[in-house]
């Protein structure tokens, strides 16, 4: 059955229950009303005639006979009742029926005009919307939710297009170096040792950020496959791991590292939540200035497991701070800096804090560098780490 049918009948049910129920109602108010013996049998009868009051007695067999009538009238006018009536409801309900079906049509209009456009929807087509020409009523909130959900899949749709699209260039960068090398390489009919030596040193290098392309998007892939087996990590000690990777690599530009490390514990996957600390801490110290410095704090705070980098470095305009979590996306590409990285380091942060139920907050400072903090839900109470 369909809803409009269904609409219908619920519809003519009603009326037909609410039909019935006046009809006992008037029935039982007219039987009332209605009396079972005929008056003048009731007792002797007061007559004011021209010569005095007189008081007639009607013989018993006289008064049975009007009893006899009074209750024949009486049953016949209730039965012409309850047959003309039940006659009137059902005519009246064959109308109900049409206008309920009518009705039912005329309700779930704007229904069907969500169901056609959502019959036409496609990825190609993601910017329409349904259109509800209504009050504020219940058709035109699902209206607004279903645009809000287009609005939201339009913007996934998007961003994964734009994903691809990166990802792939990223990918075929390292490959267009390899090929260059190898080719300047084989054009040499007597190539050098040396010039061998610089096409592997360039092959290698290209192939080092491939691995690390392709790293990092496993990462991010796992990040948002959600926690199978969610265990307690310590904060304090993965920050001071990623803090003692960092200040070990002589890649480090004299950037010095100061931590504050108190336990906080923190519910979650424990490699991804190293991948998260050590992508927070390298990033502070490669995307800063020489002899700068990067702040590292853990603390518990408000049942959450919280970690604030702090790091000198180039100035951020406020603007660009949300966009740095987006893949491949990079401070200073705009400007033709340096490009740093793989572009995938705050992504994997972010998906990794989305999948734990945290969150993030960033700030630009003012004479350089940012200020990230995350907060993580941390484990029940009476739960330690493992």
């Amino acid at each position: 059955m369909t809803l409009r049918l269904r609409l219908t009948a619920l519809y003519s049910a009603l009326f037909l229950l609410a039909g019935c129920a006046l009809l006992a109602i008037t029935y039982l108010l007219v039987a009332r009303a209605l009396p079972e013996q005929s008056l003048l049998s009731r007792g002797p009868v007061d007559y004011s005639g021209a010569g005095g009051p007189l008081r007639l007695e009607l013989p018993p067999a006289f008064r049975e006979t009007l009893d006899e009538e009074a209750a024949r009238q009486r049953s016949t006018a209730l039965h012409q009742l309850l047959v003309q009536s039940a006659l009137g409801l059902a005519l009246t309900a064959v109308i109900a029926v049409l206008l309920g079906w009518l009705m039912a049509g005329r309700v779930l209009r704007p229904l069907r005009h969500v169901t056609d456009a959502a019959h036409r929807l496609s990825p190609d087509n993601l910017y329409e919307r349904v259109e509800l020409d209504r009050p504020d009523d219940e058709f035109k909130e699902l209206a607004e939710t279903i645009n809000a959900m287009l609005a939201r899949l339009e913007a996934g749709f998007a961003f994964q297009r734009r994903f691809a699209a990166t990802a792939s260039h990223e990918l075929r960068t390292p490959l267009t170096v390899q090929r260059s090398a190898a080719e300047v390489a084989l054009a040499d009919p007597e190539p050098s040792v040396a010039s061998l030596r610089r096409m592997a040193g360039k092959i290698l290098k290209a192939t080092e950020r491939q691995e690390g392309i392709i790293d990092s998007l496993l990462v991010l892939a796992r990040s948002q496959e959600g926690i199978v087996h969610p265990a307690p990590v310590d904060l304090a000690k993965v920050a001071g791991t990623a803090i003692d990777d960092v200040t070990s690599d002589s890649d480090g530009n004299g950037v010095s590292v100061t931590r504050d490390l108190r336990p906080a514990l923190a519910l979650g996957d424990q490699p991804l939540l190293e991948r998260l600390v050590a992508n927070l801490v390298d990033n502070a110290v490669k995307h800063n200035v020489p002899g700068g410095w990067t702040r590292v704090r853990t603390v518990a705070s408000q049942g959450h497991a919280v970690l604030e980098v702090v790091n000198s470095g180039p100035y951020v305009p406020p603007s660009v701070v949300a966009s740095l979590f987006e893949p491949f996306r990079r401070h200073g590409d705009s400007r033709g800096g340096p490009r740093k990285g793989v572009g995938l380091g705050l992504a994997i942060v972010a998906a990794i804090t989305s999948t734990h139920r945290g969150w993030i907050t960033t700030q630009s400072r003012a004479d350089g560098g940012l200020q990230i903090s995350v907060g993580l839900p941390m484990p029940p109470p009476g739960r330690g780490p493992a």
